[in-house]
């Protein structure tokens, strides 16, 4: 179960990190909408209280909350790096002059 923690952990910061322009722009090829900002965040939300019954399962009440905390910041970290790092892939300029 601490394993579901932090792919929720991941993918909530993953789309925390495309609901920034820039980070969106890279990945993506476009700047996100004030709509599809709002949508990214809330299910950004979503799954960062989605992690928690998974960590309280997974270590019961006295450390599930650590495991979930620590998770976050574990998932935190990995995207951090992942959309700071890694290579945006290749997206053909014309695509980018849109």
């Amino acid at each position: 179960m601490s394993f579901v923690t932090l792919v929720f952990a991941i993918a909530a910061f993953a789309l925390f990190g495309l609901a920034t322009d820039e980070h969106h722009q890279r990945r993506l090829g476009k700047r996100p909408d004030i709509a599809t900002k709002k949508r990214l965040r809330i299910a950004a939300w979503v799954l960062i209280v989605a992690a928690f019954p998974p960590a309280l399962m997974a270590s019961g009440g006295v450390f599930g909350p650590i495991l979930w905390a620590g998770m976050l910041m574990l998932g935190a970290g990995i995207v951090f790096l992942i959309l700071n790092l890694a290579p945006a892939g290749r997206i053909d300029k014309a695509w980018r002059k849109q």
